[in-house]
């Protein structure tokens, strides 16, 4: 049952990535965490401006609804945004704030599963 589960998270990550890529999203990074107790999979991003922040996350919202599941977001109109879902993390920012909050160091000891752009 843990793989079929494991599967599903790993579907439904790669189905972000999918719908970041396709908006333009840029320098996407995603990591399995060591020690984080609410995520198996940790989904960084930047984006080129609030606008196509706001309309990536408006997709990938739609996208997990229409699977059955739930999402929580906060930062709309922001340099950050957050969204949880099934055990996955998703953070899109703009350049600056990426750079500003190097969140990447948090998971410095983590599993860098894959990149793009």
């Amino acid at each position: 049952m843990t793989k079929k589960i494991n599967e599903n998270k790993s579907n439904l990550t790669n189905s972000l990535v999918d719908i970041l890529l396709i908006q333009n999203i840029k320098d996407i990074k995603i990591y399995e965490p060591k020690l984080d107790i609410y995520s198996d999979h940790v989904i960084i991003s930047t984006a080129t401006s609030n606008t196509q922040m706001n309309s990536a996350l408006t997709k990938i919202i739609k996208h997990i609804k229409s699977l059955g599941l739930e999402a929580l977001s906060e930062g709309i109109n922001s340099s950050w945004i957050l969204l949880q879902s099934n055990g996955i993390s998703l953070h899109i920012f703009t350049e600056e704030a990426r750079d500003y909050y190097s969140i990447e160091d948090l998971y410095f000891d983590s599993n860098l599963v894959n990149q793009y752009g």
